[in-house]
């Protein structure tokens, strides 16, 4: 039972639309029909200004850390940790305060991943600037540092609970990764990248 409240805990933590209810404070305005119509970080920064996706930002990242606190705390056990961070990432991407719509919790994962293995995060990121580096893609480089995220986890820590986890991770990142949504977050960050 404590796993089941673990999962349910986390997917309602995670359903929390943080970017939707900081957009609808400070503008009135709907943050689904703004820009990526993404309820996230990038798309606030872009839509309502820095100051509010920084606020996004730290609420997703404390999101992500407090689904790691509450999966140790109802279980005792890594398993849970790492169960309620899963659900968490579910329901940033299909919140049910949101009929089902949500972000792509990519925040989530980045404190997550510090949390609970700070080295697979540095060598994610490495991935990602090398690929980057090489081909000047944004879609190409996530996609390689998506797919390839479950095997730098277990090459790291060696278990596959981790492997199993980000692999089930993965799937839900992949579910909303697409070059037509990713075409416009490369927009959009150059837009709120300063001069």
């Amino acid at each position: 039972m404590a796993f089941v409240a673990a999962a349910l805990v986390g997917y309602l933590l995670g359903s929390l639309p943080i970017a939707y209810v900081v957009t609808r404070l400070l503008t009135g305005r709907d943050i689904r029909t703004l820009g990526t119509g993404n309820v996230g970080v990038l798309n606030t920064m872009r839509q309502v200004g820095v100051p509010a996706g920084m606020i996004v930002f730290v609420a997703e990242g404390a999101k992500g850390a407090a689904a790691v606190a509450i999966g140790h705390a109802l279980t005792g056990r890594s398993a849970g940790e790492l169960l309620c961070a899963l659900t968490a990432l579910i329901g940033v991407n299909w919140s049910v305060f949101l009929g089902f719509a949500g972000g792509r919790g990519t925040t989530l994962c980045v404190f997550v991943t510090a949390i609970l293995a700070p080295l697979v995060l540095l060598a994610s990121a490495g991935v990602w600037l090398a690929v980057y580096g090489l081909r000047r893609d944004n879609f190409i480089a996530t996609r390689v540092n998506i797919l390839g995220f479950p095997l730098l986890a277990f090459g790291i820590t060696r278990s596959l609970q981790d492997f199993v986890f980000a692999t089930l991770a993965i799937v839900v990142l992949l579910l909303r990764h697409n070059r037509a949504t990713d075409d416009h977050y490369q927009i959009a960050a150059e837009q709120v990248r300063p001069e």
